[in-house]
């Protein structure tokens, strides 16, 4: 980036704009140290980071802190911010506790904008929903029998 002739290698300075200055100084600090203060809005900021800058260990820590945050009522959320960034292992606990509240999560606003913003993580829940209903009941029916 540095040694082209773009404007950050004439100015000597590059500019990033999309980040806080917290989020920033905070990736900046990990990349030296291998350590991050987090809470929730931290987490995401630095998994963003992560992905953009493909800093795979801190993605990972930023995830493995999100995943210890679920619960029922922020799992839709997290669920399609894990989509949206690529982060599997949220992705996939978010969707276990999706799959285990699914009653009271269809009710929640949370969802009903899903729906709108991006039908098909919707049906990717369902699919995956149907698949356990359907796991279950030959499970249930297998054991039923003689």
């Amino acid at each position: 980036m540095l040694e082209n002739e773009m404007e950050e290698s004439l100015s000597g300075t590059v500019k990033i704009s999309d980040v806080s200055y917290d989020a920033l100084r905070a990736f900046l600090n990990f990349l030296y140290t291998a350590e991050a203060c987090l809470d929730e809005q931290m987490a995401c900021d630095l998994l963003v980071l992560g992905e953009k800058y493909q800093v795979k260990h801190l993605k990972t820590y930023c995830e493995k802190f999100m995943v210890s945050k679920l619960n029922w009522e922020n799992a839709l959320l997290s669920f399609a911010f894990a989509h949206q960034h690529n982060a599997k292992n949220l992705a996939d606990s978010a969707l276990s506790l999706i799959m285990d509240n699914m009653d009271k999560l269809r009710k929640r606003e949370e969802y009903a904008e899903l729906v709108d913003k991006d039908p098909r993580l919707v049906v990717e829940i369902f699919e995956a929903y149907l698949s356990k209903q359907v796991n279950t009941a030959a499970h249930k029916d297998s054991l039923s029998k003689p």
